[in-house]
This record gives structure tokens, sequence and C-alpha cells, in this order.
């Protein structure tokens, strides 16, 4: 049973704007209470747009920082402070692209110049959360893109990206799709990337990025195998110095594993020594129709071998779930190939004798009453866990038939049978909710 306090602030001079601040009481045996907060970006953080469906977003896109969150400080006031980053920037789908005798699969990119940034956000306790200042991601001393990368690079996705108008636009070789982003130690960064998937360290002062890490330069070669736009997704920063990165999905070997695979790969980097090395974390596999459904949404440590993770996608049964788990990476096995093949390929059965993360579940966030598909940002405070949606810039595009995307081809720009895009706002805030602990994570380690 969920219940409400009456403390709910609104925006100033707009009442019938979404409450900014609203303070939740909840009878639920992990929760004591929830602060949950609408974030405010200020107006020049706005991404502008004056394509086709401009009509529709007078003001721009909002700033949307919500695919990846790590606790940068608290005052002693109890203000708390974020590292925030956004994605590649304000984009759609889209139908499958004929190109020859193939199709490839595309993006719409509303605002194709955006450069990736991360952010800083200033929670004042019980009043608001705002975006304080915001930094474009820097590679080789230029501005990064949103944009995939070209074919034939390292990290490139195969997608075309296109215009409001269905142009093909060039691709980036800076093109990067940050998801998760942690404070790792002298003023720098860690964050995590979709296309790669990348790990880069980023100094925090400029933006700069220092270091990329890719599969075969860096971090291991099998991460290659990364379903397009499901590469790393998390990102955590551990006492010891390690750095452990996430993948989204089940890795999709040879385009043979994604809907099979038992796990997903969490890779384990140590800064010091170049080391890596990947250890599987084990899927709710009865709760989907096929594993590849399954995603993570961020990953925070709470000490050297325990953190804190949710595992999301729509189940089988048509739901959304959301689930927070805390995990225990003591003792599990470095991955290595079973029979000649990766383990990607192995049964439950023969995973039997290898010992994978172990998992407890602590809740569904929606039965705290989460409405949102994504919870891409996961970090800790005292007494706490702060978690954000990832509201994709607040825009969703369609066709104006109804009929889904994937029931449609582009073929020489055009869309067939007088179809027509539409761009829309999705009136999906961004929203940070910080969930006040009953007792410590300790008390949900894995026996």
């Amino acid at each position: 049973m969920l219940k409400f306090s009456l403390i709910t602030l609104l925006l100033a001079g707009a009442a019938h704007a979404a409450p900014f601040f609203e303070m939740q009481q909840v009878d639920h045996p992990a929760i004591a209470s929830i602060e949950r907060y609408t974030l405010q970006s200020p107006s020049k953080e706005n991404i502008a747009y004056h394509g086709e469906f401009a009509s529709a977003f007078a003001q721009g896109f909002s700033f949307a920082p919500g695919s990846g969150l790590g606790f940068k400080k608290m005052d002693r006031d109890g203000t708390v402070y974020f590292w925030a980053t956004g994605d590649r920037g304000p984009n759609g789908d889209a139908p499958k692209v004929q190109v020859g005798d193939k199709k490839r699969e595309a993006k719409f990119f509303l605002a194709p110049d955006y450069a990736p940034r991360f952010a800083e956000i200033k929670v004042r306790r019980q009043r608001s959360a705002d975006v304080i200042l915001s930094k474009p991601y820097l590679i080789d001393g230029q501005v990064a893109s949103g944009l995939p990368l070209p074919q034939g690079r390292v990290g490139a996705t195969g997608e075309v990206a296109l215009s409001d108008t269905l142009k093909t636009l060039d691709a980036s070789p800076r093109g990067i799709d940050p998801e998760g982003i942690v404070a790792g130690k002298k003023g720098q960064l860690w964050v995590v990337d979709e296309y790669g998937p990348f790990l880069l360290q980023v100094d925090a002062a400029s933006g700069k990025v220092l270091k990329q890490l890719a599969p075969g330069a860096g971090l291991p070669d099998v991460l290659k195998h990364r379903q397009a736009n499901r590469g790393f997704e998390a990102v955590a920063f551990t006492p010891n110095g390690k750095v452990y990165a996430m993948l989204q999905s089940t890795l999709n070997i040879d385009g043979e594993t994604k809907s099979s695979a038992q796990f997903i790969r969490l890779v384990e980097f140590d800064p010091s020594s170049g080391a890596t090395r990947t250890l599987a974390y084990p899927l709710d596999v009865d709760a989907y129709k096929k594993t590849g459904d399954a995603k993570i949404g961020d990953l925070v440590a709470i000490d050297n071998t325990h953190f804190a993770l949710i595992e999301q996608g729509k189940g089988k049964d048509k739901q959304l779930r959301n689930v927070l788990y805390v995990i225990d990476i003591a003792g599990a096995d470095t991955l290595a190939p079973i029979a000649g093949k990766e383990p990607e390929y192995a049964s439950k059965a023969d995973l039997a004798n290898v010992k994978m993360i172990r998992k407890q579940r602590v809740l569904d966030l929606r039965e705290l009453g989460w409405q949102a598909e994504k919870a891409e940002g996961l970090a800790l405070y005292n007494g706490g866990l702060a978690i954000m949606n990832d509201n994709d810039f607040g825009l969703k595009t369609e066709l104006a038939s109804g009929k889904d995307v994937d029931d449609v081809v582009i073929d020489n720009g055009q869309l067939p049978n007088n179809e027509r895009l539409v761009v829309k706002p999705s009136n999906e805030a961004t929203e940070l909710w910080l969930l006040n602990l009953k007792q410590p994570l300790s008390h949900y380690y894995p026996k």
C-alpha cells in the first residue's frame, strides 16, 4: 500500500505543472520513504530544434541526463550532488532502410549536431533537484558526436542515421553513446558507452576523454559481439580502485546467442595494471520470453565485491519490470570457453559447474509506483539509493498510420504508401527518486 504525504512543491507560477518534489511514505519492508523529484534543467541547457516538427517543441528538447548517475558528494546540510550523463541525444526509432539488397537498422536523429554531455545535479533535500552545469565530452580536442561510427570502425553499429526528412546523415568518427558514469580518483570520471562498447576515462574539469578502451584494445575482444545499441550500460568504481563495466544485454556471438544466452557479462578492469576479466551475471531467465529481452539499467558498488543493480525489460507476461538486486561477485569464475565455444552457447545444465555472480532480490520499482520504462541511473548516498529514468529527451517517433516502424521499409529516401513520420512530445519527465532505506543494503547480501 502506498501513502503520500502532503509535502508537495509545485513550479512557481505554474500550478498546472507537474510537482517537482513529493515526499512519498511507503508501506514496504525495504523502503522507509521516497523523495520524488522532477529534475529541473535551465532553458540554456535545451537542445535547439528547427526541424519539420519544431511547432511541437517550441523550446527545443529539454536536456535529459538520465542515462547514468554517480554520487559526487554530500554537504553537511544533506544537500546531495550527483554526476549524470545524457546519451547520444534526441533520437527515435525508425524503419529499416533498404541499402542495396540489405535492410539496415536505422534511427532518426532530430538534432544531429548535438554533442553528448555530462552534468552535475544538485539535490536540495525535500525541495528540488536541478542541473547546475553540463559539459560536452571532448575527443581529440573536438566535441564528441552522438551519430553512429563509420562502417568498419571498432564499435560501429551498422545503423543508418536519418534526419527528420528521411535524409541519410554522415556518420562521425567521434561518435559515442554514453550510458553510465561514476567518479574515480583525482578528478576523473569513468564513463561507459553503448557503441563500442567503450570504457572512457574522462577529466571531470574539462570533459576531455583521456583514455578510450575498446574490444581488442584494452578490453576483451569477445565484447565486439555486443548487440547493436546494447553495449556497456552500467559502470561502478570500487574502493580498491577497480572499474566494473556491465553490458546492457546478452552477447550475440556470430548472430546466434542473443536470445538464448543465460547471463550478461560484467567486465572487471584494473586501471593500475590494465588486467581485465569477465564474470557472469545470471538472468531471471524464466521471467522473459527470450533472454535477449533482459536489460541492465545501472550498477553501483557497495564495497569491493558487493553491488546493487537494476535488471529490467518486458517480461513474458508483457509487463515491464525494473528489479533492484544486490549482487556478490566474490568467488565468481572468470569466464572461459566451454567445450571450445564461448559460454553464451552453453545451456543451463552446461553452466552448472560455472560459479556465477550471486544475487538477491530487493524489490521491483513498480511496487513503489515507478512508471517509467527505463531506470538507467543508480547511485548510493548516505542512507539510501538514488534512481533516475532516461526519458529519451522527451520525444517519441511513430508512423501516422499507427503501424509499427518494423512493419515498413524506407527505400530511396521514401516511406511506402504515403506513410508519414510523426514526432511528438512523450510527456515523460526526468525523475530522480531518493529511496530512504529501512536497513543498509548489507541486509540483502546473498547468503
